[in-house]
């Protein structure tokens, strides 16, 4: 009721005739004494809402009605012309990876041991719905002392490299504006994405996570440590369960001395073998699997709604 009444009331401030005698509550007031001091406005609102906001039902069109049928049935068939169109396009591919990807891959497999799917959950091609999301890479040669480096990412961790430059942007609207029009069809934005770098020695793990931009240098956000080796450590972060609020998340990295910074992020490159070939292949990589997984989504979808 009280909730009502305030909005009422902030409904009836709006529409209140002119000469119409204010009611003032101080801001000061608690909620419950202004509605009772000021029972007349109350009132008041009450019906100015009603006057204003109340029309004769024949001024409504007719709605649409739906049987629940109907709806299924509407869903459906959305969703299989959604499905026949990612078909149709992947068709271009007979079911391989992209040209580009394909040869990237083939390149990065000779370093990295690439696993789609994580131990437990399920793999591409008979496991969980949405287990091929998430995406493990173990590189072969290990780092200094014996340490396993790792890498986790998942197919929805991608997002626009949003970079404003406003000198650019003014040189592309006076491009623009010479040309007559509007410059044309623009260019795809550049992606960006964040995924994990493990390095594990001695039942202990430091986990880096970074994000690439779209020229795919490598940023490093945070830092933490945990226990367990590179396989436990990787299925925990792809399961969600690397992040526990009750264990230490290591310090703010922004806060970090810069050349503390720096030399974290050096150490990805060069020691952990994260390059830009590499960042690429996360970018691509990430964007085929979210391809994949939103046709098998929606596959999913109407076999169990239609």
């Amino acid at each position: 009721m009280i909730r009502s009444n305030l909005f009422a009331r902030r409904i009836a401030a709006a529409f209140a005739p002119k000469n119409a005698s204010p009611c003032a509550v101080s801001p000061a007031s608690p909620v419950i004494d202004a509605l009772v001091n000021n029972s007349h406005c109350a009132s008041y609102t009450t019906s100015a809402a009603i006057h204003h906001f109340s029309t004769p039902l024949a001024a409504h069109p007719a709605s649409r009605h739906f049987s629940s049928s109907d709806t299924a049935t509407e869903l459906g068939s959305i969703l299989q012309r959604e499905i026949e169109e990612e078909t149709e396009a992947a068709a271009e591919y007979d079911g391989n990876l992209p040209p580009d990807l394909a040869e990237l891959d083939a390149e990065i497999r000779q370093k990295w041991t690439v696993v789609e799917g994580i131990s437990g959950i399920g793999s591409v091609g008979g496991g969980e719905t949405g287990s091929g999301a998430t995406m493990r890479m173990f590189r072969k040669e290990p780092g200094s002392k014996g340490a396993k480096i790792g890498v986790v990412f998942h197919c929805q961790d991608t997002e626009e490299d949003v970079r404003f430059d406003a000198e650019q942007e003014l040189a592309t609207y006076r491009d623009d504006e010479e040309a007559g029009g509007d410059g044309g069809e623009e260019e795809e934005p550049a992606q960006a994405v964040r995924f994990g770098v493990t390095v594990s020695k001695g039942g202990k793990t430091v986990v880096l996570q970074c994000r690439s931009d779209g020229d795919g240098h490598v940023n490093v956000e945070s830092v933490v440590v945990r226990d367990g080796d590179a396989e436990s450590v990787l299925a925990a972060l792809a399961g969600g369960e690397g992040t526990h609020a009750a264990l230490y998340q290591g310090p703010e990295f922004t806060e970090l001395a810069e050349d503390l910074q720096e030399s974290f992020s050096r150490y990805v490159a060069k020691e952990c073998g994260i390059d830009e070939n590499v960042a690429a292949y996360i970018i691509m990589y990430s964007d085929y699997r979210e391809q994949e997984e939103y046709l098998s989504w929606m596959k999913t979808t109407i076999d169990i709604l239609d």
